[in-house]
């Protein structure tokens, strides 16, 4: 399973979880959109088509007034031109051909018969532009019942002309008996269309123009033939038809959203375009945060199976690269602690090497009769016995700090005191190494601290200063408030070592180390004990110069 990454099945996919995200985010969006846009276009349409719908029946209203009550067009000019002026729009009044009767604007060029808005017949109005309306009636006392033959006869069915005539139209009669006479003609002219048909005459006619018939079938051809005869009867008195324009000859405009099928199909499309392509985004969104994450997954895995050189490349300036270069930190930093670990190994195997192999090796010469067991010989076995249980009890003490178990016993500690005691316990060892040890301090600078501790982390600056510093030289040890200093005109420190020279075991001179003793664990129990504190500890060094180590508590 090296190198190879857990698969995540898809149902628990981050990447299908951001796509079905996007995609319902979108889908809303989209079907909200085209909602609203259908809405509105259709909102705009009805306004439109109900404005348009008063003009026309405004201008449809005045003209076939005029068709019911005139016998022609000649005399409608002056109407033309008032409902234009109102309209604030050509009307133009055509025949059926399309020839111009009478025009706003006085031009003659032809129309189209398509293009007209309304047709003029005040004998078939347009219910719709023509609300309410009352059918034309005949005179009541024209109308001359006729009595049933017979029993089955008295059920009549009343059937009406198809076309509706507008109220305004009145019958061509001087009195009574013409009016008598114009219905008795309606009544014939109808039965004379029936029998044509193939069926029986009518009974009779109703004021409305109905007609009476005793028979339930054909009364389609019924209709047809009382709105022929009617049409007869009344066409003497009105206009002939007519054509209506209330538009300039330029073509309308073209509309993209509308509620026809066209546009419908067009906003389908476009809705599935938009759909289609924010989809294709989001995959585009969801695999770019997922992939680094599945290479992080692998590179982790790789990490956990021991391969600490993996790392995951970082292109990304967001939040996902900001994970990858936290986990390649975190790569470095565990491979190099391993490197640590194994460095600490090897450094102590080797730092317990030394001084067991002197105690052995005098121990077997002793044994053999080689060497007098003398006085000498138990002091330098004595000596690699202490140099053994100094770096035992340094290593016992960087355990107890890195289990976290260094309890530190808090209390008000004055740090001139402190410095003053450390000096004055170094003072025969730097006389032995002729080097002048020093402490000042400025009085008040007590801080809560663990004195054994604190004490403990100075010392073995002072200690690894008098070390490595020739005799002749000098130590200064400065105490102020919230910092201890100790300085030295040693040797110095490379910058190129500055870096490490905290690190367990890291020597700038190990022979030298060695012979005078150091464990190489000095400065690593330094720090650790200040940070515990809560604290920091530098070291700044000019070779051949000075070396300054600072603790800031």
């Amino acid at each position: 399973m090296t190198g190879r990454s857990a698969r995540v099945p898809w149902r628990r996919s981050l990447f299908v979880r951001l796509f079905a995200l996007a995609a319902v985010i979108v889908l809303v969006a989209v079907v909200a959109t085209t909602w609203a846009t259908v809405r509105a276009t259709s909102v705009a349409v009805r306004e439109s088509q109900a404005a348009s719908l008063e003009v026309d029946a405004r201008a449809y209203d005045a003209l076939v007034e005029y068709a019911a009550t005139h016998r022609g067009w000649a005399g409608a000019a002056g109407l033309v031109d008032e409902l234009s002026a109102e309209l604030r729009r050509p009307v133009t009044v055509t025949d059926l051909t399309g020839t111009v009767l009478l025009d706003s604007d006085g031009r003659d060029a032809p129309r189209a018969p398509a293009d007209a808005r309304a047709r003029l017949d005040a004998l078939d109005v347009d219910p719709v532009l023509r609300e309410p309306l009352q059918p034309a009636t005949v005179p009541a006392e024209s109308v001359e019942p006729r009595p049933c033959d017979a029993t089955l006869r008295c059920r009549a069915y009343v059937v009406e002309p198809t076309g509706l005539v507008d109220s305004r139209v009145s019958v061509d009669a001087a009195d009574a008996a013409d009016a008598k006479a114009a219905v008795v003609g309606l009544l014939r002219d109808t039965n004379q269309c029936l029998r044509t048909a193939g069926l029986r005459r009518a009974d009779a006619v109703r004021p409305d123009f109905a007609v009476l018939v005793d028979y339930r079938r054909g009364h389609d051809t019924v209709a047809q033939c009382a709105e022929h005869a009617r049409r007869d009867l009344l066409s003497s008195s009105v206009a002939p038809p007519a054509l209506l324009y209330l538009s300039a000859d330029a073509a309308p405009p073209e509309v993209l959203w509308d509620l026809s099928r066209a546009s419908q199909e067009r906003i389908g499309l476009l809705a599935g375009g938009v759909l289609l392509v924010t989809l294709l985004l989001c995959a585009l969104l969801a695999g770019s945060i997922v992939r680094p994450l599945r290479r992080m997954a692998t590179a982790a895995q790789q990490a956990g199976e021991g391969d600490l050189s993996v790392r995951v490349p970082v292109r990304r300036r967001d939040e996902v690269g900001e994970v990858g270069a936290a986990f390649n930190r975190m790569a470095e930093r565990r491979e190099a602690d391993d490197a640590a670990r194994t460095r600490l190994t090897s450094d102590v195997s080797h730092e317990l090497r030394t001084p067991l192999a002197n105690v052995r090796g005098w121990l077997e010469a002793a044994q053999d009769g080689l060497v007098e067991t003398d006085r000498e010989l138990l002091d330098s076995l004595h000596e690699e016995t202490l140099l053994l249980q100094r770096l035992v009890d340094d290593l016992r003490d960087l355990a107890v700090g890195d289990a976290g178990g260094l309890v530190l016993d808090l209390e008000r500690t004055d740090l001139a005191d402190l410095v003053e005691r450390t000096v004055q316990s170094f003072g025969g060892v730097a006389e032995a190494a002729g080097v002048t040890l020093l402490a000042t301090g400025e009085p008040g600078s007590v801080v809560d601290a663990d004195p054994v501790r604190l004490r403990q982390a100075v010392a073995n600056l002072v200690a690894n200063a008098v070390r490595h510093t020739p005799a002749g030289g000098t130590v200064t040890v400065r105490s102020a408030p919230g910092l201890v200093e100790v300085e030295d005109t040693g040797e110095g420190i490379p910058a190129a070592d500055l870096p490490q020279v905290f690190d367990r075991f890291r020597r700038v001179d190990p022979s030298r180390s060695r012979v005078t003793g150091g464990s190489g664990l000095g400065l690593a129990i330094v720090r650790q004990i200040v940070e515990a504190h809560g604290g920091t500890v530098t070291l700044a060094s000019a070779p051949g110069v000075r070396t300054v180590a600072s603790i800031r508590l």
